[in-house]
C-alpha cells in the first residue's frame, strides 16, 4: 500500500512494490530499464491514443481498419488440441454476423465471460474471408467494462507488453491518495488556471472524453513542473557564479601547445580561445558554455585551457559522461600534452583500487595536474590541492547539480573553480538564453581543414538490396559501418539492435557484425568498440549510444533506420561519427514505413545543410509547436519529458514568467535524479 501523509513527490519516490501484483523479480526487471520507483512508471507515457469512442455495428465495418464492436455471444468452439488449440468465438449484433480467432488459446473455452449469450465488447482489425467478416486476437472486456474515450496505448518494457503495463498505471493512479498535491499545484492553479498534478497524470493516462486539445494541454502541464525546477535551479547557479576566482595568467605552456599542434586553429578555435583566456584572466570565476559544432575541434581548445592551468602550477579537470568519452580524450589529450612535460591521468569506474589510490594521493598533493575522468572524479574521496579549471564535457548529460560538483572540490584557501561546460548539442541561441541563462556562451562553427562534408541520402526501407550494394562497396576498401537503431530489444517496439545484428551477418557473414547499446556493461561495451576501431568488425549496430564519444577516422558510412524519429540536431550528431578523415563519408537516412510527408520533407534538410545550428533552427521552426502529446518516451538533452524543439514556446514561456517559488529537495530530486550516463 500507498504511505498516504505525503506529498506528491514523496508518494511517487516510492518503491514499485506499492503497487499490488509487482514484486521483488518484477520489480528487478523493470529497475533495470530505468523504472526505479511510482513516478518513473507514470513517466512512462502513452505512445498514442486510440479513438475508442464510437461503436460500430457490424455491418458498418471496413476491411483493413480498426473498430470497436458490441455484440452478444453466438457460439464458441475449439479446434485442436494443447498448446495449438484455436478459439473461434461467433458474435452477433442487429446488423450481422462475425468470427472472432484466437490461436493457443485454449483457456477461452472455460471462461464464464464468453458464455453463449453473453454481450461483450470487441476491438480489432476487420477483415473479410471468404466472403464473411473475421478479427484476429482482436482486445475483449465484457461491455459493461468498456467505458468510451480515449484509449491509451503504451510501449512494451522489460518484457511487460503495453496492455499488462496500462494496466498496472490505471492501478497506481487508483490508489493515490486524492489529497497528493505538487508544491506547484496552487501556485500553478491560481495563477495561470491549470489543473493539479494529479488531475493531469489521470488525463495523460486515463483521458476517457478528453479532447486533443485538452491531452495537449496535460502534457504540457506536466512539463511545465519539470522546466519551472530547471529554471530555478539555473537561476540558483547563476547567483552562485558571481565570485572571485584565481587569475590563470600564465600563458607559457598554453602558447607552447599552441605552436606544437599539428593545424593552425580556425577562426572560431581562435575566437572561442580568446572568449576563455579573457575569462580565466579576469580573477572572476568562468562560468562559460563552449558550444561546438561536430567535428568543431573542441577539445583542442579545452587543452589549451588545461594547459593555461597547468602552466600557473594549478591542476585542470574534465568529467566526461561515458567511460568511452573519458578514454578517447585522455588518450588524445596525452598525445598533445606529452611534448609539454605533463601527464594526463585518467579515473573511471573500472580503475584498478591500486592505481586509483595512488592517483588520488597525486592528485591531493598537487603532484598530479591534469585528470580527466566519468562520474568517479566525483566520489568524496576525490580530493584537489588546487583544482583551478573544472571542464564538463556533453554536459547537457549530467543534472545541473553534477555540472557543478566538480567545482565544489576547491581548497578554501585558493578561491572559486573556473567552469567550463562543452557540448556538441546545437541549440539555437533564443533557446539557449533560456536553458543556459547561467553560463555565458561561445558557439564554434565549421571544420577543422580537410574535411568533407558527408554525403546525406534519404531512402526508403524497401531500398536494402542496392544499399547492401553500397555497404559492400565500403567493405572493399576497408571502410567501417555504422547501423543506428532506435530501440534495445525486441520487447520495446520497433526494430532492435538484435534483430539487426542477425540481419546484417546473413548480407555481410565475413564482417563480424556486433552490436552496441547503453545497457551493456561498460567492459563490454568497450570491447565492442575496440573491435570496431581496430577493425576486427566492420560493422556496428548501435542505438544512439554512439552520437558521442565515438572516433573510428575508418568509418565511412553511417545508416540510420526510423531516422523521421530523430531531431535533425540529434542527426546531425550521429552524422558526425563518419567523415572524420580526408575520405568521403556517408549517411543515409532510412525511413521508417509510416514516415509522413512532413517527416520527410524534414529529412530533407539533412541532404544540403551541414551546419549544426541551422539545422537545430530548421528543426526548431517545423517542430517548435507541434504535437507533442504521445509522440516520446523521454526528453532530450538531459531532461526527463522535454524536447528542446518541440517544446521551445513552453521553455519561453517560463522563463519569461518564472513563478516565484523554490522546489523542495524530493521535487528536485525527482526531475534530475542522475545524469543520463550509459557508463
Amino acid at each position: 500500500m500507498i504511505v498516504q501523509d505525503k506529498g506528491m513527490y514523496e508518494i511517487l519516490a516510492q518503491p514499485l512494490t506499492r503497487i499490488n501484483g509487482v514484486g521483488a523479480t518484477l520489480e528487478k526487471r523493470l529497475m533495470a530499464r530505468g523504472i526505479t520507483c511510482l513516478g518513473d512508471l507514470l513517466l512512462h507515457l502513452p505512445k498514442e491514443y486510440v479513438d475508442d469512442r464510437h461503436v460500430a455495428l457490424i455491418a458498418q465495418l471496413q476491411e483493413g481498419v480498426s473498430s470497436r464492436i458490441v455484440g452478444r455471444v453466438v457460439s464458441k468452439q475449439a479446434r485442436g488440441f494443447g498448446r495449438n488449440r484455436q478459439v473461434i468465438i461467433r458474435l452477433a449484433d442487429e446488423s450481422g454476423q462475425i468470427s472472432l480467432n484466437y490461436f493457443h488459446s485454449g483457456y477461452m473455452m472455460t471462461d464464464a465471460r464468453l458464455s453463449e449469450g453473453r454481450e461483450i465488447s470487441v476491438r480489432g482489425v476487420a477483415e473479410r474471408w471468404n466472403g464473411y467478416w473475421q478479427m484476429s486476437h482482436p482486445e475483449w472486456c465484457v461491455s459493461e467494462s468498456f467505458h468510451p474515450g480515449f484509449q491509451p496505448v503504451y510501449a512494451s518494457l522489460a518484457g511487460l507488453g503495453g496492455k499488462r503495463l496500462g494496466t498496472m498505471i490505471r492501478q497506481l493512479l487508483s490508489i493515490l491518495p486524492a489529497s497528493a498535491c505538487s508544491p506547484l499545484d496552487g501556485l500553478l492553479s491560481e495563477q495561470f488556471h491549470l489543473p493539479s498534478l494529479l488531475q493531469v497524470f489521470k488525463q495523460i493516462h486515463h483521458p476517457d472524453e478528453l479532447g486533443r486539445d485538452a491531452l495537449e494541454q496535460a502534457v504540457g502541464r506536466l512539463k511545465s513542473e519539470e522546466i519551472i525546477v530547471y529554471l530555478h535551479l539555473m537561476r540558483q547557479k547563476k547567483q552562485a557564479a558571481v565570485c572571485p576566482a584565481v587569475a590563470l595568467d600564465n600563458e607559457d605552456k598554453s602558447r607552447a601547445l599552441l605552436n606544437a599542434l599539428p593545424f593552425p586553429l580556425t577562426d572560431a578555435q581562435t575566437s572561442a580561445c580568446h572568449d576563455i583566456a579573457i575569462d580565466l584572466e579576469s580573477g572572476n570565476r568562468m562560468h562559460r558554455l563552449l558550444q561546438g559544432d561536430v567535428g568543431s575541434g573542441k577539445t583542442w581548445v579545452a587543452a589549451l585551457a588545461m594547459a593555461r592551468a597547468a602552466g600557473n602550477g594549478a591542476q585542470a579537470a574534465l568529467l566526461a559522461p561515458t567511460e568511452v568519452l573519458a578514454n578517447q580524450h585522455a588518450e588524445t589529450l596525452q598525445e598533445l600534452f606529452e611534448p609539454l612535460g605533463l601527464e594526463v591521468a585518467l579515473l573511471t569506474g573500472s580503475t584498478r583500487a591500486k592505481a586509483r589510490r595512488e592517483m588520488l594521493k597525486r592528485l591531493a598533493s598537487g603532484e598530479l595536474k591534469l585528470i580527466v575522468g566519468t562520474h568517479a572524479l566525483l566520489t568524496e574521496d576525490v580530493q584537489f590541492e588546487h583544482l583551478a579549471l573544472a571542464l564538463v564535457d556533453e554536459q547537457h548529460r549530467f543534472g545541473v547539480r553534477q555540472r557543478w560538483a566538480l567545482t565544489e572540490k576547491k581548497n578554501e584557501n585558493n578561491g572559486a573553480v573556473h567552469l567550463l561546460g562543452m557540448t556538441a548539442t546545437p541549440i539555437p541561441r533564443s533557446l539557449a538564453l533560456a536553458l543556459y541563462g547561467d553560463m555565458d556562451l561561445s558557439i564554434m562553427r565549421g571544420m577543422p581543414p580537410g574535411r568533407l562534408p558527408v554525403e546525406t541520402r534519404v531512402i526508403s526501407a524497401e531500398k536494402m538490396k542496392p544499399l547492401a550494394d553500397g555497404m559492400q562497396r565500403i567493405l572493399d576498401v576497408e571502410g567501417r559501418i555504422y547501423w543506428i537503431v532506435p530501440r534495445i530489444d525486441e520487447d520495446e517496439d520497433g526494430v532492435s539492435v538484435d534483430q539487426r545484428v542477425e540481419l546484417l551477418k546473413g548480407y555481410f557473414p565475413a564482417a563480424n557484425v556486433i552490436g552496441l547499446h547503453g545497457r551493456m556493461k561498460s567492459k563490454d561495451k568497450n570491447s565492442a568498440l575496440d573491435a570496431f576501431s581496430s577493425g576486427a568488425c566492420k560493422i556496428l549496430v548501435s542505438t544512439t549510444v554512439v552520437e558521442v564519444g565515438v572516433n573510428v577516422p575508418e568509418a565511412r558510412l553511417i545508416v540510420i533506420e526510423q531516422s523521421e524519429s530523430y531531431g535533425l540536431a540529434q542527426l546531425h550528431q550521429l552524422r558526425g561519427r563518419v567523415g572524420r578523415s580526408e575520405k568521403q563519408g556517408y549517411c543515409m537516412l532510412v525511413a521508417g514505413e509510416k514516415a509522413s510527408e512532413a517527416s520527410m520533407v524534414r529529412l530533407k534538410k539533412m541532404v544540403n545543410t551541414h551546419d549544426g545550428l541551422e539545422l537545430a533552427e530548421a528543426d526548431l521552426a517545423i517542430r517548435g509547436g507541434g504535437d507533442a502529446v504521445g509522440t516520446r518516451q523521454h526528453g532530450e538533452a538531459g531532461f526527463r519529458l522535454l524536447d528542446i524543439s518541440e517544446d521551445a514556446v513552453l521553455i519561453r514561456q517560463w522563463h519569461e514568467s518564472l513563478p516565484d517559488f523554490t522546489p523542495d529537495e524530493a521535487m528536485q530530486r525527482f526531475w534530475r535524479p542522475f545524469a543520463e550516463s550509459t557508463d
